[in-house]
């Protein structure tokens, strides 16, 4: 069932619903500004948030208008850089984990970046503790990215948060270090590459979202290509050295059915062999 608005919500908050899905699938956000939209609708836009399920229930509401209210909602909070919305975010990107919404991972941390360093603190202290999420700990690495590729003079305070969560590479999961890794490099931090080597160099990093640690120093800086052959399973963000590696894994898939069908053919010629000898007797 769809989501019914309070009548308590004022008219441009309200406008939100006409917005619909159109709005939603754009490349630039829409201006909510141009709505009406001001700092003293702040408390109704995080409404919207903390009451996701409603506007998100079980069933199939896609294409009700109403259903993308918590998409505008909160790229209007990242427009009006509600330092207080950072608590409902938060609490949203945790609650995704289970939930799975790409718009969620996606435009969270950009909204985030758009709030601005307030939201560096949280996400420190969640990538920090012992029994957080993996996808929820991806898309807070991601929003401290954002935070210091549109706030260069906070870059240094986002990096230290990344590095401070990497130093528990052997706790994190291979997936979390990987991502952590792949923002570092987001922000060229060059002065996370021993910390980085060490992790990769403790296999600790799943490869296949960004590569290796020589992927890593090309990215930030310090290499300027390959100095050995890319490692197997290998999905670079280089188009070439991914289209290099999936050749050589279609090459081996290869061998392998010509030899398997090899194998099939040697077995049908014994079987054939044997068949004849029968008859022979």
């Amino acid at each position: 069932m769809a989501y019914t608005f309070p009548k308590d919500f004022s008219a441009p908050v309200l406008a939100l619903v006409s917005l619909g899905e159109k709005s939603a699938r754009v490349s630039e956000w829409h201006n909510y500004l141009e709505l009406g939209i001001t700092d003293e609708h702040t408390p109704e836009l995080i409404r919207i948030l903390d009451d996701i399920e409603s506007f998100w229930p079980d069933e199939d509401v896609s294409n009700a208008p109403e259903s993308y209210a918590p998409i505008h909602a909160w790229r209007a909070l990242g427009q009006l850089k509600a330092e207080q919305a950072i608590p409902s975010l938060v609490r949203l990107i945790v609650w995704n984990e289970d939930e799975n919404a790409d718009w969620l991972m996606e435009d969270i941390p950009e909204v985030l970046g758009m709030i601005g360093p307030a939201s560096i603190p949280p996400l420190r202290d969640y990538l920090l503790k012992p029994d957080k999420f993996k996808w929820a700990s991806v898309t807070m690495s991601h929003g401290l990215a954002e935070i210091g590729k549109q706030n260069p003079e906070y870059r240094s305070a986002c990096v230290e948060a990344l590095q401070a969560a990497l130093e528990r590479y052997a706790e994190n999961g291979e997936t979390i270090n990987a991502f952590l890794i792949d923002y570092l490099a987001e922000l060229k931090a060059v002065e996370a590459a021993p910390l980085v080597e060490r992790a990769y160099q403790a296999d600790a990093v799943d490869i296949s979202v960004l590569g290796d640690f020589e992927d890593f120093q090309i990215l930030v800086g310090l290499l300027k290509k390959r100095l050995t052959p890319p490692p197997r399973f290998y999905w670079a963000k280089d188009p070439k050295l991914a289209w290099e590696s999936e050749k050589a894994t279609r090459r081996e898939e290869g061998r392998r059915q010509r030899d398997q069908e090899k194998k099939e053919k040697k077995k049908q010629k014994q079987a054939k062999k044997a068949r004849r000898k029968h008859k022979k007797k």
